[in-house]
């Protein structure tokens, strides 16, 4: 049985040889060929040369073309902001200027859609025969506050029929970009929704689950299998996410892995994620990420299990944790010198995260987040904050706490937090894994202020 023969198992939830292995490379695979992330998700040669790397180095039984949540967003005419370590993140919403009416739905020729695509078909020329290969694209729920901004949730409470319209326009991008990406020859589409994770099951079940329904029979409708991608604490979705006709459900490690099998078992849905994205594959050695998969698969093993990271792989990740990894589900050998080996990042001096003195009349606000560059959900709690601070004037000051750091892996467990993001204010923890509304934040505040 090859990676792909594995993967499509797998996701029907049939026997397999063994567990598939999926690392979701995405601007990482730019750091394996020495470029910045900006630079390769503005190229077809620097993205396939990439994966093709990741397929040489980490053996694994499937890829992503690329991993980049905003291109949709751009091509609808939100700006950009790029990073050199991750993909763009929304800086500004169309939907604050123009109507929905006033949007075009994207073609084959819009923004980087061109990158992509090509891209999938040249990955498939190279590797579709050995591997599965995904095609990613951004969910509706995050797409729509892409392009409208966290005014989204505000209209989720009083007006319904605003969030009907932009979720409806976002769905029928994503089935046109699904169309477009099935004659690349890619056998996943993989419906990437993290925003999803910060909403409470009734709004899910009332905005969410209808559009993705009828987007994940679309893709099944084509001969595709279809997969549905959430970061964060998305433990209180996840069965609901089981009811929307997909093939898999993919998650981080917010959520448990033993919850979720008992759950997707239920509803034969194959499930995947879990592998720590910081704390082990990012700053672990190589020994600490091959016993961490190696508890994974103790957990997860059977029918419809997928080994793989929690979402993108941090750019920085060390390339010797995921060659670790892969060694170990192939069963190749691995000297025990090369698995213990230093980590890769050292306790050099960094910023440290600490308590703030609050003084009298004042308020201080802190995020900790994955990267708001990198992480939708992050982005968004810190454009929460963000909104509110022209009405205070000086009166609240703010940081955003960085767990891709070891001070901000420190800082995250001195507070005890367990789920990202996180919206601290005057040192307490007040919005766990649920970004504001204006009105709920600055609510929050005024009791804090006097």
């Amino acid at each position: 049985m090859n990676g792909k023969e594995r993967v499509l198992n797998a996701l029907s939830f049939q026997p397999v040889d063994r567990t598939p292995w999926v690392p979701y490379a995405g601007v990482q695979t730019a750091n394996l060929i020495g470029v910045d992330a900006q630079s390769y998700l503005n190229s077809v040669d620097l993205i396939v040369k990439g994966i093709l790397k990741a397929g040489e180095l980490y053996g694994p039984d499937g890829l992503p073309v690329v991993f980049d949540l905003q291109m949709e967003a751009e091509a609808l005419g939100c700006g950009l902001k790029w990073a050199k370590n991750n993909p763009p993140a929304v800086a500004t919403h169309v939907l604050e200027r123009k109507s929905i009416a006033d949007l075009a739905l994207p073609t084959e020729k819009s923004g980087r859609y061109p990158i992509a695509l090509e891209s999938a078909r040249r990955i498939v020329d190279a590797l579709g025969d050995k591997i599965a290969i995904y095609a990613l694209i951004c969910g509706p729920f995050t797409m729509a506050l892409h392009l409208k901004g966290t005014e989204l949730f505000a209209d989720m409470i009083k007006k319904h029929e605003r969030v009907d319209e932009v979720m409806n326009f976002c769905n029928q991008v994503c089935m046109d970009l699904a169309k477009m990406y099935a004659p690349t020859g890619v056998d996943i589409i993989a419906v990437v929704d993290p925003m999803t994770s910060q909403i409470a099951p009734k709004q899910f079940d009332r905005f969410v689950k209808g559009p993705t329904t009828e987007l994940n029979r679309f893709v099944r409708g084509m001969g595709l299998k279809v997969t549905s991608f959430c970061c964060g604490n998305a433990t209180k979705n996840i069965e609901l996410m089981c009811q929307t006709e997909t093939d898999g459900i993919a998650f981080d490690e917010n959520v448990s892995l033993a919850y979720v099998k008992e759950i997707a078992t239920r509803y034969k849905v194959s499930f995947g994620g879990n592998l720590p994205l910081t704390t082990v594959m990012m700053f672990g050695s190589p020994l600490e990420n091959v016993e961490e998969a190696r508890r994974e698969l103790e957990i997860g093993q059977g029918l419809g299990y997928i080994l793989s990271p929690g979402c993108d792989i941090p750019y920085d990740t060390p390339i010797n944790n995921l060659v670790a990894i892969s060694n170990f589900i192939n069963g190749k050998a691995q000297s025990l010198e090369t698995l213990a080996s230093d980590q890769q990042f050292k306790d050099e001096d960094e910023q440290q995260f600490d308590d703030v003195v609050i003084k009298p009349g004042e308020v201080f606000i802190e995020v900790v987040t994955l990267d708001s560059e990198g992480c939708p959900p992050c982005q968004y709690m810190c454009e929460a904050v963000k909104r509110i601070l022209p009405k205070y004037e000086g009166r609240i000051t703010w940081r955003e706490s960085l767990v891709k750091t070891r001070a901000g892996i420190k800082r995250m467990a001195s507070l005890g937090m367990k789920n990202l993001p996180a919206m601290l204010i005057n040192n307490e923890v007040v919005f766990d894994n649920i970004i504001p509304s204006d009105a709920e934040l600055i609510e929050a505040i005024e009791k804090r202020i006097q």
